[in-house]
């Protein structure tokens, strides 16, 4: 495995004339102001970046990255991070076995076990929520699939579950279904987070049985066992969640491994960038989302620690659905192609996508959007990972040519017709706003007849709208749950995937290329599958990526301790090991 080694950065510290230094509020707590609401605490559902930063305060995982270092790992609920030398890993690279350290608890005190281990990815696998995690265990376990077929019935084989993970005293065993050469990665993510088999029982959850575990299989939003409740053996234990209004989690004394400095953790959900700017400079705030329209006017505060040139693996992007739920939806008003509204498969014709596409404006979203900290990815497998192919070009910015594709859409209809629409995205975050307006206003520029409405929606709600494909023009963004392109080509080209099942995107030969890449060990046939696959995402014209940002840190110049990781959810991950002081 190639190892990954973050960029050095830059720390600026903005300091003023040499005064005493103001009192530390609340220094015992520190509080993350973000846009942004959890969607779920369930380990099974969880596949967000708030939620997934619960996840790692309060839950721990097998093994973990040491530090910024994305090629090497260290032991957590563990003893050793296998290998082929100690005995870890078998010789033909298909079954992993992990011996678990002893004497860890749970927070209320259930003693840890390999049944536990062994549970929770069954759990994760029996639950499959739509579009959520569970797609990486069944292709890493079962081949590929899902436990429902295309219809929603329920099909996977609970026996091959139940073989693919097991508990063999304080030992856990995976057997998986072919090599996999990111494996260990995976087990580093978050939703590798370890949960208690007897909790969750007690909590009305699955109790591990063949017979119950249809039950459980994809439930309703927010009716997942654990939604809104947990316990794990993490740093930090569950105190609160209130939606829309903040997050709160206060120090496991009893956690088997360092103790965290500081006790308590908030994360408030505040839409408004003025308002976590002016809690950051007056101390209300120890750090707090902000967008790179805002790294300029930041850069001349006082008071605050600045971390710069941050290299992210993450991308954004605009996705086209292809097939859009039109039952009620107000995003695409009359549902026809009638000049008042757009038909539930305007995306489907290649010229409307490549019309949208040429009227796009990247270096005016660079600037405008990210005050020129960004990249842009071209394709979905981002520059800083292995099998990038460099030779490919984004489509450039060119309203002859946009205007050339929408003439030809729907045989002419579009052009003579128009069209009215929304574009959409989750409100406070700026780089999203900025994008869609671009679009909106490139898009409108070429002929009167396009209408589009930009409008936000607060997460919750923009998730719901996402998950249940309402959304015309998905204006999201990934980060990666492991740093391997398998983690990009599933979620971007997998007709179940991430955004292309949201987008209703199938095409057959994308999906033997990204199961096969996924196992294949030979590095020269991988990159050949890659670029194949990259050359489709360009071909078919299924999304605009129109970033992939250089990050930024601000945090309360008293917070010490803090580095900077690609995999990291959002910078409150960091908790246990900051000072504040």
């Amino acid at each position: 495995m190639k190892r990954f080694i973050v960029l050095a950065v830059v720390l600026t510290v903005v300091a003023g004339a040499v005064v005493a230094a103001p009192a530390v509020k609340n220094p015992d707590t520190f509080i993350d102001a973000e846009p942004g609401d959890a969607v779920s605490l369930d380990p099974a559902v969880a596949y967000d970046n708030v939620s997934w930063t619960m996840l790692a305060l309060l839950y721990d995982r097998l093994i973990d990255f040491k530090g910024a270092d994305l090629g090497t790992f260290v032991p957590k609920l563990a003893t050793a991070v296998p290998t082929v030398a100690n005995g870890g890993i078998s010789k033909d690279g298909k079954t992993y076995t992990f011996t678990l350290r002893s004497g860890v608890k749970f927070a209320n005190g259930y003693p840890l076990t390999a049944e536990d281990v062994a549970y929770t990815f069954k759990r994760d696998l029996i639950t499959d929520p739509d579009a959520g995690p569970a797609w990486i265990w069944y292709q890493l376990f079962l081949g590929g699939g899902a436990s429902r077929d295309d219809n929603g019935k329920i099909v996977a084989d609970f026996s091959k579950i139940d073989a693919a993970i097991t508990a063999q005293g304080s030992k856990v065993v995976f057997k998986l279904a072919a090599p996999y050469p990111a494996f260990l990665s995976v087990l580093a993510g978050k939703w590798g987070s370890i949960v208690s088999k007897k909790w969750v029982t007690e909590q009305g959850g699955w109790d591990g049985t063949a017979a119950t575990w249809q039950s459980f299989n994809n439930p309703a939003t927010g009716k997942e066992t654990l939604f809104n409740i947990a316990m794990g053996t993490g740093p930090y234990k569950f105190v609160r969640w209130e939606p829309k209004v903040e997050i709160d989690v206060t120090r496991n004394d009893s956690y088997w491994g360092p103790k965290p400095a500081i006790k308590n953790g908030v994360y408030k959900i505040v839409d408004d960038m003025a308002t976590r700017k002016l809690m950051l400079l007056q101390g209300d705030a120890d750090t707090i989302y902000v967008p790179a329209t805002n790294f300029p006017e930041m850069a001349q505060e006082k008071g605050i620690t600045i971390y710069k040139n941050l290299a992210s693996l993450d991308t954004t992007g605009a996705h086209f659905n292809l097939k859009i739920n039109d039952q009620d939806n107000a995003a695409i008003y009359s549902g026809k192609l009638d000049g008042n509204g757009i038909p539930s498969d305007f995306f489907s014709d290649i010229n409307v996508r490549l019309g949208f596409i040429y009227a796009w404006d990247e270096q005016q979203e660079t600037q405008d959007g990210f005050s020129g900290n960004n990249l842009d990815p071209v394709t979905f497998i981002v520059k800083g990972l292995p099998y990038k192919n460099t030779k490919l070009e984004s489509r450039p910015h060119d309203m002859a040519k946009a205007t050339e594709y929408f003439k030809k859409a729907f045989n002419g209809q579009v052009w003579d017709k128009g069209f009215k629409m929304d574009l959409l995205f989750n409100s406070g975050n700026l780089e999203r706003e900025t994008a869609a307006k671009i679009l909106a206003e490139n898009v409108m520029a070429v002929n009167p007849k396009f209408q589009i409405n930009v409008r936000g929606l607060e997460w919750s709600q923009f998730s719901e709208q996402n998950k249940e494909k309402r959304v015309p023009v998905l204006f999201m963004g990934w980060s990666p749950d492991y740093p391997d392109p398998d983690d990009y080509a599933n979620p971007y080209m997998s007709s179940s995937g991430y955004f292309a099942g949201r987008q209703s995107y199938n095409n057959p030969k994308a999906d033997d290329l990204v199961a096969k890449a996924a196992v294949e060990l030979d590095p020269v046939k991988r990159q050949a599958m890659y670029n194949q696959l990259q050359q489709i995402w360009l071909d078919d014209a299924i999304a605009i990526l129109f970033s992939q940002p250089l990050r930024q840190r601000f945090f309360k110049d008293w917070i010490k301790g803090y580095y900077y990781s690609p995999m990291e959810s959002l910078q409150m991950e960091l908790l246990p090991i900051l000072t504040k002081g």
